[in-house]
């Protein structure tokens, strides 16, 4: 198991709505938590930052995310996220943000109410909603 695979896995719930962030697990790991993930998963926080060595095709499907983070810096030499991931979560139906566009992202959860999402750099012409 490398060390990208025992990182900490954090789900958050508030009433129906799920936060679920993966850090860096690999698609073995994933595959074994698919069962003990609560559904539907409201917010996924890609894992590895989009890396091909995550998001896996089962789990994409298995938690369907509303909305999917890709936490990666612009023009960073790994070329996260991947558009192999990108298209995964696309086909989906997934509405995808990225921290290297949208800057820093502010999902509140609500028991009562729709997700509210704000970006700390919106981007001219991009509609932040989806």
């Amino acid at each position: 198991m490398s060390a990208n695979d025992r990182s900490c896995v954090l789900e958050v719930s508030v009433g129906e709505q799920r936060l679920l962030i993966t850090g860096d697990v690999g698609t073995e790991v994933e595959r074994r938590f698919l069962r003990e993930v609560d559904l539907p998963v409201s917010v996924l926080v890609a894992g590895h930052h989009g890396s091909g060595t995550s998001s896996g095709v089962q789990f994409v499907r298995h938690t369907s995310p509303e909305h999917v983070v890709f936490s990666a810096g612009r023009g960073n030499p790994f070329h996260h996220p991947v558009h192999s991931v990108v298209r995964r979560f696309r086909q989906q139906g997934s509405c995808l943000w990225s921290t290297a566009h949208d800057g820093a992202l502010r999902f509140r959860l609500n028991a009562a109410q729709p997700i509210h999402i704000e970006t700390m750099r919106p981007v001219p012409g991009r509609r932040n909603q989806c």
